[in-house]
């Protein structure tokens, strides 16, 4: 039609912009950035998620090869047992009492420890390869048994007490059912002493559990002080269950001077109180400085068993 408008194409539409489409990608690139930062916030400040350890009673697929990590101490020290009276002058020689922790290892040096004297008290490790035929030796040769329960130190989950092991989080239920699986795997036991265990010899919730267990079987407890903080003796004087507790660890430092000086103390500490327990480990230096020193020993106090020696606190 001429001179008329042309009539415009039914469905164009507009192109968009280069304005547009970089409006849009910028738009996009910010929501990435900030579900990035946000990712990486997340991960950094957030809390890890702690899974709960399963702790069971010792089976026999539970058997350790391995030595086990020795007794580990509050803050890396010993410590040391509140003063006590002196004792008055007696016509008797002072009364020792002579634990030898960690045993189940070795067979050759608990045989050895075993010859020194019939009144060294050997203290068994549950788990341990050979823990059931030194203790049947040990029952023979009629010398007295004790478990060496491993308990939860400060340092766990860094360090592991082993196979057996009670701990914090354990419930009543489990905690003792632990505890009697271990005591039962070894006949003529008479009594317990703690293995590591600064943690939970620092609890007295847990601590009555055990002294609960122990007055129901007739056995005594032997509190080995890996912490200062333990409450031991309260546990043990409310459940009435027979009691002592260590005066001097033998060989924390694994030298001959340093045993031999440990020795000297814990004799000196016998004829000061009338009595004293000492603590050492199957280890080759300890079994040597015992062995030299044994006529030195008998010529200053008397060995006991640990059954003669505890009283309820």
């Amino acid at each position: 039609m001429a001179g008329g408008k042309k009539k415009k194409k039914k469905g164009s539409a507009k192109a968009p912009s280069h304005s547009s489409f970089g409006r849009v990608a910028f738009a996009v690139s910010l929501v990435a950035c900030v579900v990035v930062v946000s990712g990486l916030l997340l991960i950094r400040y957030l809390p890890p998620r702690v899974v709960t350890k399963k702790h069971a009673s010792v089976q026999k697929s539970d058997l350790a090869t391995t030595p086990p990590q020795y007794e580990v101490f509050e803050k890396h020290a010993v410590p040391e047992r509140e003063e006590r009276p002196v004792a008055p002058p007696v016509s008797h020689k002072p009364k020792l009492v002579l634990i030898i922790d960690d045993i189940g290892y070795s067979e050759p040096a608990a045989f050895d420890l075993m010859a020194l004297d019939p009144n060294i008290t050997l203290s068994i490790l549950p788990g341990s390869p050979h823990g059931k035929a030194i203790a049947g030796v040990a029952r023979k040769k009629g010398l007295e048994l004790m478990l060496h329960q491993p308990m939860e130190p400060n340092e766990y989950p860094k360090v592991d007490p082993g196979p057996g092991a009670i701990f914090s989080t354990m419930d009543p239920d489990q905690l003792l059912r632990t505890l009697e699986a271990n005591l039962t795997a070894y006949d003529g036991v008479k009594g317990v002493n703690n293995h590591m265990g600064s943690k939970l010899t620092s609890l007295s919730p847990q601590m009555y559990q055990v002294m609960t267990l122990l007055k129901k079987k007739g056995l005594y407890f032997i509190d080995s002080r890996t912490s200062a903080k333990t409450v031991s003796r309260s546990a043990a004087r409310l459940m009435q269950v027979p009691f002592a507790e260590r005066d001097v660890f033998l060989d924390h430092v694994q030298s001959r001077e340093a045993v031999v000086r440990q020795v000297k103390k814990m004799l000196a500490i016998a004829e000061k109180h009338g009595s004293a327990v000492g603590i050492g480990h199957p280890h080759k230096v300890t079994c040597t400085v015992l062995a030299e020193m044994m006529p030195e020993i008998h010529r200053r106090v008397t060995l006991v068993r640990p059954s003669t020696l505890v009283a309820r606190p």
